[in-house]
């Protein structure tokens, strides 16, 4: 408990040092930043999804209750000018008073409760579900103060609403079809999106109403999705982008090198594993043929040679800035292609056999290369894969659709992005039953991350998921490969102090 009110006084603390920092005067450019994040965003709606990239934009246009201002360590409120823990299950939020959405709603405590609530009414479509299962109600204590209670105490869900969570106006958003609600976002964040060509670009204005004096700094920001690194990183040089994402290293010296532009890089929170459909009928429903597949992989060629040393070997599902990380764990699965071989026949698949392997192209670091790396593995000791590289939406549609009728049995690549560094959002979504990015269901696992949820004592969480993390491996639920660095190219004259955690937000860019 000492520990625990510890952390809530110096949660305290940063909420009088954001408060002592409102007092800039608002200066607005007049002037357009480009970015390109590869992809592009597949819904607007806020409480429907819980993709990295989405979570950018939807900061764009919407506030969240807690914001970490330098990546995964610290945490500030933001939306709410203070935050209290009147008890450990219950948070007080007091809101700024005056401030309103674009379409002239309140941001007060009823649009707070609507919009941590909506997630949680029965039928909305959403994987949001398991991030605010700790939820219990949301009560409005006055037009500006609001308590959220909780069913368990829960360390990580201040965490969550930083990246989640987001406000939006309720009477608005009560009539909203879903089909608007992902296309015409209305919040009170730093920008407001006023035009979205679908593959073309985005646009973004700035919110002069914005509660945030000092930000943000520049009129437009423009998304446009770029997926091909060539394309994205000449786009730079032609000074046609000013900032983009997933710097393959082959790139890096042209950009050093270049007049206008400039590299910058920081260790990111993003992991990579390759994933199965364990619930679906096929090899992979055997621990042995995980295991083979395992040992077929060479973890060190991708790191060193295909994504050119631009990351380290991942050997959990957590980063060195979340708890139950475990800087010395070992990964139980050696590259050994005759140990692999003996698996699969040990299995009864001696020829080996055929799956599909679908990942996204575009979306990450040299995803494709990266997977087609792995393909070469796997066919080396007798995995034939059918190589599906697709576009992300595909990637999630297919992705969603494991669970229908007559769906085929997959291998996936894919990356989880925790810059939350909530270790129960990272191990719910991509190990949960219901997780969103999890083809993986083991109900001990669940039992286990929902008592991390009621354990205040942080040694004592810190030991379960460490023990899930290492569950997870001897099941090999998933093959963990590596943990990338987030390269960044930029124009020379964008200020910009790179976050550790994936997120590039608006408000924070800036142009000399």
């Amino acid at each position: 408990m000492r520990k625990l009110l510890l952390t809530l006084a110096a949660f305290s603390m940063m909420a009088m040092v954001v408060a002592s920092h409102e007092a800039f005067a608002k200066t607005i450019k007049n002037a357009t930043i480009t970015i390109s994040l590869g992809s592009e965003v597949d819904t607007m709606d806020p409480h429907t999804t819980s993709s990295a990239l989405a979570t950018v934009f939807h900061r764009y246009t919407f506030d969240t209750l807690m914001h970490r201002p330098t990546g995964s360590h610290t945490m500030v409120p933001w939306a709410a000018k203070e935050m209290i823990q009147i008890d450990p299950k219950t948070i007080e939020f007091r809101m700024r008073e005056g401030v309103k959405f674009t379409n002239g709603e309140e941001v007060d405590a009823q649009a707070v409760q609507f919009s941590l609530m909506r997630p949680l009414q029965p039928g909305f479509k959403t994987v949001q579900t398991r991030i605010f299962r700790v939820i219990d109600r949301v009560e409005v204590v006055s037009k500006w103060v609001v308590r959220v209670h909780m069913k368990s105490t829960d360390p990580g869900l201040l965490r969550r609403l930083a990246d989640w969570g987001h406000l939006v106006p309720p009477k608005h958003y009560s009539t909203l079809s879903p089909d608007d609600a992902a296309v015409k976002p209305v919040g009170s964040g730093p920008y407001r999106l006023v035009r979205w060509q679908k593959g073309v670009e985005m646009v973004f204005e700035a919110n002069p109403n914005y509660w945030k004096e000092d930000a943000p700094h520049v009129k437009t920001v423009r998304a446009v999705p770029i997926k091909e690194d060539g394309t994205k990183v000449a786009a730079l040089l032609k000074r046609e982008v000013d900032l983009i994402n997933q710097v393959p290293a082959q790139y890096i010296p042209k950009l050093e090198a270049g007049a206008n532009t400039r590299v910058e890089a920081v260790r990111g929170t993003r992991v990579f594993h390759l994933g199965f459909t364990h619930n679906i009928d096929s090899p992979l429903k055997d621990i042995r043929v995980r295991q083979a597949i395992a040992h077929a992989i060479d973890r060190d060629v991708i790191v060193k040679h295909v994504v050119e040393g631009r990351g380290v070997v991942a050997n959990q599902p957590l980063h060195e800035w979340t708890e139950g990380y475990d800087a010395k764990r070992s990964w139980p699965y050696n590259y050994d292609p005759n140990k692999s071989k003996k698996l699969l026949a040990d299995a009864g698949h001696p020829n080996g056999f055929e799956i599909d392997f679908v990942t996204a192209d575009g979306r990450y670091t040299k995803d494709k290369e990266v997977a087609q790396s792995i393909a070469g593995m796997l066919q080396a000791v007798g995995v034939r894969v059918r190589f599906q590289p697709v576009v992300w939406k595909r990637f999630v549609d297919t992705f969603r659709g494991r669970v229908n009728p007559g769906a085929k049995p997959f291998v996936y690549y894919i990356g989880y992005g925790n810059g939350t560094g909530d270790s129960d959002a990272a191990l719910s979504a991509v190990a949960a039953c219901n997780g969103a990015w999890s083809a993986y269901c083991d109900p001990e696992i669940d039992k286990a991350l929902d008592a991390t949820a009621s354990t205040v004592d942080l040694k004592k969480r810190a030991a379960i998921f460490e023990d899930i993390t290492q569950r997870l491996a001897k099941d090999a639920a998933h093959i963990m490969l590596w943990q990338e660095d987030s390269v960044y190219g930029l124009q020379k004259d964008i200020v910009w102090n790179v976050r550790n955690d994936d997120r590039v937000y608006a408000w924070e860019l800036d142009r000399r």
